[in-house]
């Protein structure tokens, strides 16, 4: 509860925390709380705050969280993201908001060609920082905080890193590092398991753990089809291709329940506060272990216990050490394939040598 306090102060901050312990809340309450103080006016009002985060999804639900929590309170936002029309956003904002949620790219585009009005923004949220950075828009985060007039930065992160750090240095050098929970390792509510298959087999897997009364809650495009035809149950498939409208409609389907299962990519593989969601099936190992971590995570918010299904096999070998490691640090079991594989033992085995080798 340290990140709520500190940033209603005015500081700066790094947040890492676990995965699923609610921090859209914990930049949207500052927000809102300090733009509910505005002076009310008859002119139109510039923005007070700017969230940039990496998938559509995520933008689309911390507009959809911050309408909510600012209800009844002179708090207007508007959602600047590629896929929407471009018109209606320019007009959203010259008509006065408080908050901006949006995509470094289309922002940029604002305020190169359109001459969007910054100069009242006091606070800067970069959500899902690392994976801003690893999509290589450090240049762009940094493009859009030199038009702003010394903005209070909050960023928050799962994992952090040397890079991370890095760019905390540059956008304050008075800002506070918080650490919540166990950051940089899955949520203790996530149970993993583990499940070593062959490629070939994968389908079979999957649709015996679909039919099975345990997991028949589990919740792209070739895979949806084939559910629905394997097993009977409604499915849909959101992924990079489809348009903003279409994964709108079907995330919406799937979160009232229309549908009981979504086959997707990595876009809601970050952030999203799925209600209800307790079974994560990851059909293909991501390539990163950080992207493993925000994964595993969809399958368990605010504390309530989840189960994702992992499929891993020789082609993870880049991952075996340290996915063994997450593993054994949750008290997670191990498959005997991926325990016993040389890719996993690699490195206890090069220090056994160097340990036996006689003293020179």
């Amino acid at each position: 509860m340290q990140v709520i306090p500190s940033s209603i102060s005015n500081r700066s901050l790094l947040v890492s925390r676990d995965t699923g312990s609610g921090r859209i809340a914990y930049f949207l309450v500052p927000i809102i709380a300090r733009c509910s103080q505005r002076e009310q006016c008859t002119s139109k009002r510039g923005p007070l705050a700017i969230v940039l985060a990496p998938t559509r999804e995520l933008r689309l639900q911390v507009e959809d969280q911050s309408n909510v929590l600012g209800k009844g309170l002179p708090f207007k936002t508007a959602l600047v993201v590629g896929g929407d029309p471009l018109a209606h956003q320019i007009y959203r904002i010259e008509n006065g908001v408080e908050l901006i949620v949006g995509t470094l790219g289309r922002l940029i585009d604002l305020l190169m060609k359109h001459n969007v009005d910054l100069k009242d923004v006091s606070m800067f949220v970069l959500d899902q920082v690392d994976c801003l950075l690893e999509r290589g828009f450090r240049d762009q985060a940094m493009q859009i905080f030199r038009t702003l007039s010394c903005p209070q930065v909050m960023m928050f992160s799962a994992t952090v890193h040397p890079e991370i750090e890095e760019l905390s240095n540059s956008l304050s050098n008075n800002l506070i590092h918080i650490s919540c929970g166990n950051p940089g390792k899955p949520n203790k509510s996530v149970g993993q398991v583990v499940v070593w298959v062959e490629s070939k087999h994968k389908k079979q897997k999957f649709f015996e753990i679909m039919k099975s009364k345990k997991h028949s809650r589990v919740g792209a495009g070739l895979l949806s089809e084939a559910i629905t035809a394997a097993t009977g149950l409604e499915v849909v498939s959101i992924h990079g291709v489809k348009t903003m409208k279409e994964r709108r409609e079907r995330l919406r389907r799937f979160l009232i329940g229309e549908v009981s299962v979504v086959v997707c990519t990595g876009v809601l593989g970050r952030g999203m506060y799925l209600l209800k969601v307790h079974h994560v099936i990851l059909f293909d190992m991501p390539i990163s272990i950080d992207e493993y971590i925000h994964q595993v995570g969809r399958a368990s918010r605010m504390g309530e216990e989840g189960v994702p299904i992992v499929f891993v096999n020789e082609k993870d070998r880049k991952l075996f050490r340290e996915l063994v490691q997450v593993l054994k640090t949750a008290g997670a079991p191990i498959p005997q394939e991926l325990s016993n594989s040389k890719f996993t033992s690699s490195i206890s085995l090069g220090k056994r040598k160097l340990n036996s080798l006689p003293p020179s």
